[in-house]
């Protein structure tokens, strides 16, 4: 019998993190990052660790996805729900009902950089 648990492996991709064969499929465009606040919630926790997929800039599906933008002059990075509407905006949605909707139109789409689409999420729990 073979063990299947590896100790003291190295953790090379975020496939190994969150061991999930639908993520393997992704191959090498899987990435990872933190969530930070609590817009996503009770989606996405705080503190969490999201895995997501390089969707090549563009948000052509309904989903969750982690992007960057120029708040105050410097880069911040979200993780919000995006649905594309017609004639090419956006809708940006924070499951946390404290926090407002927002529409970015065509135009506006140039200050934002979509990294990839969220596939999985995974809680951390941090003991020392």
């Amino acid at each position: 019998m073979t063990n299947a648990v590896a100790i003291n492996q190295p953790i090379k991709t975020p496939q190994m993190l969150f061991g999930s064969d639908n993520i393997n499929d992704f191959g090498n465009r899987v990435q990872s990052c933190r969530m930070q606040g609590d817009s996503m919630q009770p989606t996405i926790e705080p503190c969490e660790v999201v895995a997501f997929v390089d969707c090549g800039g563009r948000a052509l599906t309904a989903g969750i996805y982690v992007y960057t933008m120029d708040v105050f002059g410097r880069p911040c990075l979200f993780i919000k729900r995006i649905v594309p509407l017609e004639g090419g905006a956006l809708r940006i949605i924070s499951d946390n009902l404290h926090y407002e909707t927002f529409i970015l139109n065509a135009d506006e789409l140039k200050e934002i950089k979509i990294h990839g689409q969220v596939v999985a999420s995974l809680t951390v729990s941090r003991f020392v």
